[in-house]
């Protein structure tokens, strides 16, 4: 896989993640609705809507994967329990098709946190010389798809700063029972002035998990501590910080 395809993999996948706080999902020639998907702990199936803008078929492999974190990063696994139907896809040009994700055996017995999962649309180029699909993918894009707890759905964060070496990161662990949606991370030294620490969209912390982010700014703006400024799930919220390693 070269530069030139990763970079445009990431496209898409930054494009629908994005998409989450801007209301829309577009790029090349495929648009997806819903963005993100929350499904209640007793329903066995919903609907994602894939719609062909461009004026040539689009070919594309739909997959279902458990979405996990571990050491701060976002982990994806196999997943038996939730299927998409179907799992490969051709649409014309002006075209939509409707895939299903759909829970398969027992639901399980109910569970207090949210449940996180991501549908993955692997658009796939195709051959002009034998008009078949190709296996090597054009763009990805990436849904998130929760289920509901029993529990209230709140996410609860906790923000600390530590440093590795000369580099500064950002630790958001999430106690609470629903996820979190990071973007626009701001950061107000103590007596300073704001600062852009993560443009655009930044992640997501996951129920009982925690994200890390690397923050491109000296150690020492962080010094005396301050306040974090975000958008959490579309809402401005503000947090203090205390000074990089100290702990409250």
């Amino acid at each position: 896989m070269g530069i030139a395809h990763l970079a445009r993999w990431a496209v898409g996948a930054v494009l629908v993640a994005w998409g989450a706080i801007q209301g829309t999902a577009l790029a090349a020639g495929l648009q997806i609705s819903p963005i993100s998907i929350t499904m209640p702990a007793d329903k066995k199936a919903d609907e994602v809507w894939l719609r062909n803008s461009s004026a040539e078929v689009v070919h594309a492999q739909v997959r279902v994967y458990r979405w996990s974190q571990a050491d701060g990063e976002d982990v994806l696994s196999p997943e038996q329990n939730m299927v998409a139907s179907p799992p490969m896809v051709q649409i014309e040009p002006g075209q939509q098709q409707l895939v299903r994700l759909v829970r398969v055996g027992p639901l399980g017995g109910p569970a207090a946190e949210e449940r996180s999962y991501r549908l993955l649309i692997d658009e796939l180029p195709v051959d002009r010389t034998t008009s078949k699909a190709g296996l090597n993918f054009v763009f990805r894009y990436s849904v998130p798809v929760f289920i509901s707890g029993t529990a209230p759905a709140k996410p609860v964060l906790d923000w600390s700063l530590r440093q590795d070496g000369g580099q500064v990161w950002l630790r958001i662990a999430n106690s609470g029972t629903s996820h979190a949606q990071l973007a626009n991370i701001e950061f107000t030294p103590s007596g300073g002035k704001t600062i852009m620490a993560v443009n655009g969209l930044a992640g997501y912390a996951l129920p009982g998990q925690y994200r890390s982010l690397r923050l491109d700014l000296p150690a020492g703006t962080f010094a005396r501590g301050g306040v974090f400024s975000s958008l959490i799930n579309a809402a401005k919220v503000e947090t203090p910080v205390q000074p990089i390693g100290k702990t409250p």
